[in-house]
This record gives C-alpha cells, sequence and structure tokens, in this order.
C-alpha cells in the first residue's frame, strides 16, 4: 500500500512540536549511546504527551533497543506503528518500518524483514524524505543479500547515491558507515574504506562517539578480510571495550569472535606466541558465546561455538572440542535451514503481493470498463479496417520472408551437416592422440628400460679392465677409465630417473589421509645421513594433514627435501623448513560470504636458506633434464623437480617457487 499522505495537510500545532522535538533531540541524545540513550528517549517519552512525538520516540527506542534485546524492541516498534497508523502519521509509519526492519533482521525473520523494508521505502518515496529513504535502501540490501544478490545489489547503489546529497551530519555519518559496510559485504574494498573512513571523519568532527566506534567495528572487518590482523586487531579491540561499555550487545559479541578468530589465525602462523593466542582466543569466543546466547543471536552463537571448536581441536583438547563442534553443527542447521525456509517465504509473499496488484488493476479495469466498451464499439471498425490494410500491403512481404526463412534453413542444415563432420573429425583426432600418448609413454619406459643392459655392461668392462689391466695403464688410461665409469654411473642415474618419471606419468591416484609432518620428519632423518659433516636444522610443523596419493607424496616430498639439503649444503648454518598456510580460495556460490570470509586452501611449503637462484631462470626448473647449477657444484640429473610437477599436477594442484640469490628457495605446494 503507497501513502501518499500530503505533508500540508498535517495540523500545524503537530508541526511545531515535531520540529522541536527533533532539535531537541539532537542536542540531548546525539552524546549518548547504547543503554543510557535508551534511558534516556524512554524517561522523555514518559514526559511526552503529543501521539506525533510518541510515534519518534517509541520507533527510535525500538530502533536502538534492537542492538541490546530484539525482541523487546519488536514490542516497542509494534506499538509505535499502530499508534502511528491509529492517528495516520505517514511519517510515523515509516520510521516504525524501519524500527521493525531492524528487529526483524536480527532474529532471522527475512520475510517480516523484506516486508517491513519495502513499505518503509514506498512511505518515505511518496513523501520525498531523502535521508529515510536512504535507510530503506541500506536495509533492503542486507534483507536481500541472501535471497537476491542483484536485486541487493541495485538497492546499495540507490542508497550510495542519496548518502552522498544529505545535508544532515549526523545522518550521513550513520548511513555512509552502513554502506561502506555493505560494499565490504560485496567485497569491494575500495569503496567500502572510502565510505567507512569518511563516516569516521564526520564522526568525529561532530563528537558522535557511539557512530565513530561503529564504523571503527566495520573497518577492523574489512582489515580482516584483507588479511591486515595486526591492525584488525587493535582497531576491534578499541570498539569492543566502548560497546562492552555501553550495553551494545551485538556489536559486542560480534568483536568478540572476530577477536577469537584473529588470535586463532596468529596462533597458528606464530608457533612462539601460539599458547598464548590460543588462551586470548579462547577466552574472547568463550565471552562472545556466553553474550550471544544472553540476547539470543543465534549466528554469533553458530561463530563462537565454530571459533571454539577450532581453538580445542588446536590445543588437542578433543572432548571440548567435539562437544562445541556439535553445537556448531545445531546452529548451522538453524541459520541455514531457516534461510531456505526464508526464501520459500519471501516466494510466497511477492506471490502475494503480485495478487493484490493485480487485484486493484482488476478493480480499476471495471471502474473503467463502461468507457472502455464504448470506445471500443467506435474503434473496432476503423481497427479491423486498419488490420486488413496491413494484412494485404504486407502479404507479399511475408511471402518474401517465407522463402528468406526457408532458404536460412538450408544453409543452416547443411552448416551443421559440416559441423557435425567437423565434430567426427575431431573425436577422431583425439583418440589418435590419445594413442598416440600412450605409445609415447610406452616407448619412453621401454628406452629406458632396453639402456639398462648395455650401460650396466660397460661399467662391468670398465670395472674389468680397471683391474685386469692395472699394470699395464699409465696414469691418463686410469684416468680415461675411472671418466667411463663415472659416465655409466650418471647414465644409469639418469635411466633410473627416467623410469620413475614414466612409471608417475601413468599411475594412477589413490587419494587417503596423509600426514605430509610426520612423512617430511622421517625423511630429514633419513636424508641427513648424506651429509654427516653438517648440522642442518629441521622445522617442521605438526599437524599438516591433506587428501593424497601416500606413495607419490613420499616421492614428491623427498625430492624436495633432499634439494633443499643438497642446495643449503654450503652454507655456515643451514636450515630446512616445512610449513603450511590457509590461502583464501575462490567465492562460495558465486558470490562473496557476508563479513568477507572465503573458502580457505592449503599450501603446503619446503623451504632452505641455501644458495637460490635468480627467478628469471624459474620457467626452467620443472623441465626434465634442465639445472641451474652445473655437476661440479651441486650434483643432480634435473629429473626431480620435473617428477615433483607430474605428481602435483596428478592431484589437480599447481606448484610454484620464490627464490633469491644467496637468500634461499620456497617451493609452493597446492593439492586440488
Amino acid at each position: 500500500m503507497i501513502y501518499i499522505y500530503p505533508v500540508i495537510l498535517i495540523p500545524m500545532r503537530i508541526i511545531i512540536l515535531t520540529m522541536l522535538l527533533l532539535v531537541m533531540a539532537k542536542g540531548t541524545f546525539a552524546q549518548k549511546e547504547g543503554q543510557q540513550l535508551v534511558d534516556s528517549l524512554t524517561a522523555e517519552l514518559a514526559k511526552t504527551k503529543e501521539d506525533t512525538n510518541k510515534v519518534r520516540l517509541l520507533a527510535a527506542i525500538s530502533y536502538e533497543v534492537s542492538n541490546i534485546n530484539a525482541e523487546e524492541g519488536l514490542i516497542l516498534g509494534q506499538e509505535a506503528l499502530d499508534l502511528a497508523e491509529k492517528i495516520n502519521d505517514p511519517f510515523g509509519m515509516g520510521i516504525s518500518h524501519l524500527a521493525l526492519n531492524r528487529c526483524n533482521y536480527h532474529l532471522s525473520k527475512i520475510p517480516e524483514t523484506v516486508d517491513h523494508a519495502l513499505k518503509a521505502k514506498m512511505i518515505f518515496e511518496s513523501i520525498k524524505d531523502p535521508n529515510r529513504l536512504c535507510e530503506a535502501y541500506i536495509s533492503l540490501t542486507v534483507a536481500f543479500f541472501d535471497i537476491d544478490i542483484k536485486m541487493a545489489r541495485s538497492y546499495l547503489e540507490k542508497a550510495s547515491e542519496l548518502t552522498l546529497v544529505t545535508n544532515d551530519q549526523i545522518q550521513k555519518e550513520k548511513t555512509m558507515s552502513r554502506v561502506g559496510n555493505l560494499f565490504r559485504w560485496f567485497g569491494e574494498s575500495d569503496s567500502a574504506r572510502k565510505y567507512l573512513m569518511a563516516a569516521i571523519r564526520i564522526g568525529e568532527e561532530n563528537h558522535l562517539n557511539g557512530e565513530v566506534n561503529l564504523a571503527k567495528n566495520r573497518l577492523a572487518w574489512l582489515y580482516e578480510s584483507e588479511q591486515k590482523l595486526d591492525s584488525a586487531y587493535f582497531l576491534m579491540q578499541q570498539t569492543t571495550s566502548y560497546f562492552n561499555e555501553i550495553g551494545q550487545l551485538k556489536y559486542y559479541v560480534e568483536d568478540l569472535n572476530l577477536l577469537a578468530g584473529i588470535r586463532l589465525t596468529q596462533a597458528r602462523e606464530n608457533p612462539t606466541l601460539r599458547k598464548q593466542y590460543l588462551q586470548e582466543a579462547e577466552s574472547f569466543a568463550l565471552r562472545g558465546y556466553e553474550s550471544a546466547t544472553k540476547i539470543g543471536y543465534i549466528n554469533e552463537m553458530y561463530l563462537a561455538t565454530q571459533a571454539l571448536a577450532d581453538i580445542y581441536r588446536e590445543e588437542e583438547r578433543y572432548d571440548l572440542a567435539y562437544r562445541f563442534l556439535d553445537s556448531a553443527s545445531t546452529y548451522h542447521k538453524i541459520i541455514f535451514g531457516s534461510k531456505e525456509v526464508n526464501k520459500a517465504s519471501i516466494l510466497t509473499w511477492k506471490y502475494e503481493q503480485q495478487l493484490k496488484e493485480q487485484e486493484v488493476e482488476l478493480l480499476k479495469l471495471k471502474n473503467r470498463q463502461q468507457l472502455t466498451l464504448t470506445i471500443a464499439a467506435f474503434s473496432a471498425l476503423a481497427i479491423l479496417i486498419l488490420v486488413v490494410l496491413f494484412v494485404i500491403n504486407n502479404r507479399r512481404k511475408l511471402k518474401k520472408s517465407y522463402s528468406l526463412v526457408n532458404q536460412q534453413k538450408e544453409e543452416i542444415s547443411m552448416i551443421l551437416e559440416e559441423l557435425k563432420g567437423t565434430n567426427l573429425k575431431l573425436e577422431t583426432s583425439n583418440l589418435k592422440l590419445a594413442d598416440a600418448n600412450q605409445e609415447l609413454e610406452a616407448f619412453c619406459y621401454s628406452v629406458s628400460h632396453d639402456l639398462r643392459a648395455p650401460v650396466r655392461r660397460i661399467e662391468g668392462l670398465c670395472e674389468m679392465l680397471g683391474e685386469d689391466y692395472e699394470k699395464l695403464l699409465d696414469d691418463a688410461g686410469k684416468d680415461l677409465i675411472s671418466r667411463i665409469t663415472g659416465s655409466t654411473i650418471l647414465m644409469n642415474t639418469l635411466i633410473e630417473d627416467m623410469l620413475k618419471l614414466s612409471r608417475i606419468t601413468r599411475q594412477s591416484v589413490s587419494k587417503v589421509p596423509c600426514d605430509i609432518s610426520e612423512m617430511a620428519k622421517k625423511i630429514c632423518e633419513d636424508v641427513r645421513l648424506n651429509y654427516p659433516g653438517k648440522e642442518v636444522t629441521c622445522r617442521i610443523q605438526a599437524g599438516i594433514i591433506v587428501e593424497a596419493d601416500t606413495n607419490l607424496m613420499q616421492i614428491a616430498m623427498q625430492n624436495l627435501i633432499d634439494n633443499a639439503f643438497k642446495y643449503s649444503s654450503k652454507v655456515e648454518h643451514p636450515e630446512v623448513e616445512v610449513n603450511s598456510t590457509m590461502q583464501n580460495g575462490e567465492m562460495q556460490n558465486g558470490k562473496p560470504e557476508r563479513n568477507g570470509a572465503r573458502r580457505s586452501q592449503m599450501v603446503i611449503s619446503v623451504s632452505d636458506n641455501g644458495v637460490g637462484f635468480e627467478m628469471s631462470q624459474a620457467g626452467k626448473l620443472f623441465t626434465p633434464f634442465q639445472r641451474l647449477h652445473s655437476d661440479e657444484e651441486f650434483k643432480g640429473t634435473g629429473i626431480g623437480l620435473a617428477t615433483v610437477k607430474r605428481i602435483i599436477v596428478k592431484h589437480g594442484g599447481s606448484i610454484s617457487v620464490d627464490s633469491e640469490p644467496g637468500k634461499g628457495t620456497t617451493f609452493s605446494l597446492k593439492l586440488g
């Protein structure tokens, strides 16, 4: 229903009282926040007798209470709406709908959230109030984010346009802060930062402590999504204390959960402070869970229990981890189950709205029916004549069109036949290519296998020659025999590596849980025996577990760790490290998660502090027989890294390298 009450019909006495109340509210309440603001508004309500002013105060109290107790805010907002409808106050109805929209959103009642936001939008469009209309657009963006992302984006664009034209500094600060936060939801960091920094500046100029802290809170979420964890933690510490002090439990709970998440991430990345960070993360998450339970904030209860499960798993306190993981699973079902129900409810609501609009149109149609019939009677003959003339005039054109269509059909049929022939040829070529690849692999294996016997015979003959004719040979002859023997040993090594590479190419992948940490530890112990004169420091992160083929990963890690030992063997204090990190991956369901969260992927890295190399030569590393160092510097065949790459590619992953001369090398593995 669209409200079109003209402002000029409101009694002058009510306009004057309303303006006085709004002016007074800015001076009296602008510096108060949270429970203190609610108490001040409630006290003012008790002294107010004018119904128009009561509506505004009730709506304001409902809006503020939504961050403390959404159920209580819902009651107050409905009371404001009932009174506004009773006295026929459009503006009061609009702000009451905005307050009810916010309360229902905190309670995850999405259909009601959308309904109140749309009603507020229609009212403020009709009475031409850009400031409140901007709030309605923001509310609709939030409500439609999980339902219709394109519609949500269109409402955000409208809100951002209105934000820039308002002259009310307090209102401008609030809307810019909310718009900046919504840009963060859409993953648009630059726009989010621009609006949030502007909101902080306006808030500080007008001494709006609450709004400044809220904008800083949203900026901290942005920093967290950009992995600027220290900056996010610093800002969030400030805002957490503030929201706790003023009783804003909603933002207090969200801050605690983010602090817990930051400390958990830092604990994984910083072994030195791991224990301290895990303790802090546990404290934040427990406080967040307790506060979220008080206000029935299910989404944050889910995030807090999920964080606690992760923390206890890191501490190997598996009984507690399982308990909180079970709770998190329950909350997850509640949240995401209700989302599906809400989507269905929204579709039902849209259908009902369409039916109502159709009923209105039908009523209008009936009112105009007599006039329409009269006009139709006079127009029918003229239309009929025009139609006949049109048909006669276009008959020839239609014939030509039919002829052209038939001709195009024939051409399309010919093209389709040609396309079928081309596809058939392409399929045949693919089959031949597959056969050729298989034959090539078999040929490489056969050549490598058949070369072993003659090379071994050469090696044996050289050994016999050296033993039987040692006294007859001079030093030059002995040197030649030694060189031939060394070459045969190198040839044997090359052949063996080629056979391994061929087997890996043909081997299928069988993925199971694979403990990379234990595997790397054993490999380091074995490889260390090849370098008895060096004290190599091995640092291996615990708990690196991936889904992979154990045998193939053993070969890959053996090659990488052996390389790390080899190329760091000439530095004074050689070091080898095996670590893992979580890296942001693709977006969920084709759109960014709220609060900037994205699906993560594990990256395994093997690092050394050895000789390194120029990155301009990195392209040669994974090509068989390509080496960056001479055999006199470091022994090798140049097949090891090619083998590693084939193993990782067979897992559906990728390998990358980062190096600098004299500062070591890091290989990073991503498994599919």
